[in-house]
């Protein structure tokens, strides 16, 4: 396969990546749109997570229900796996050569977007102490996540023993799926603030299905 027709290849993937990219964040927003709009009345709440991802985090709470959304850097608990992923990313692309050595790699920083609905829970002992302001809740949703990084390799062809060098071969890799959640919050009593801390089980579906990953994080929120 020459380089033009792996390119086009290459672009055709990331369209259709996109593609699915749109449709899912359409589709949430209007599952949003539609649950909420029989509510007069909401409370939002925005503020900054810390852990897969880092970055803002939006929730509408709807009574004994939420909708929660955070955008972020991601990938933070899966090290370099993606990056390091040379091997299979070449073999996909059926070049034939010869001979390949693994050069480097140069990656943007990951991005993910996570929505879930979540059923909150009141607590109103711990032990013999009664408390205010902490909910425990549970729920389920689906994330996207994406990442782009360019490898540089050198390689022979048949017949030929000079080495040639690729430098800057783009890969974007985008990953979707479903989420359990599991978390505590608390709400100051006195402040419109709450704090949070929560464990996410992603399965990915694109573009490894039946991967697991364990993702958390904390942070707060100001209630409005």
């Amino acid at each position: 396969m020459d380089f033009d027709k792996a390119y086009l290849i290459l672009i055709n993937n990331s369209n259709q990546q996109m593609k699915q990219f749109l449709f899912f964040v359409l589709g949430l927003f209007l599952m949003v749109h539609v649950s909420t709009a029989q509510y007069q009345k909401s409370d939002w709440g925005i503020g900054l997570r810390l852990g897969d991802p880092t970055g803002v985090t939006l929730k509408r709470y709807m009574g004994a229900t939420a909708f929660e959304f955070s955008l972020g850097r991601t990938h933070y608990f899966n090290g370099n796996f993606y990056n390091n992923n040379f091997n299979d990313w070449y073999l996909d692309q059926n070049y034939n050569y010869s001979d390949i050595q693994y050069l480097g790699v140069q990656a943007s920083q990951p991005i993910g977007f996570q929505a879930h609905y979540l059923i909150h829970n009141k607590i109103s002992k711990i032990g013999d102490e009664s408390v205010t302001g902490l909910d425990w809740y549970y729920g389920f949703g689906g994330q996207i996540r994406s990442q782009s990084y360019e490898y540089d390799y050198r390689y022979r062809v048949n017949g030929d023993n000079n080495w040639y060098v690729a430098r800057g071969e783009r890969v974007t890799n985008v990953d979707l799926g479903a989420d359990a959640v599991i978390g505590l919050e608390y709400t100051f009593p006195d402040v419109p603030v709450s704090i949070f801390g929560d464990a996410v089980l992603f399965l990915e579906i694109i573009d490894n299905p039946f991967s697991f990953w364990f993702q958390g994080g904390i942070g707060g929120r100001y209630r409005f």
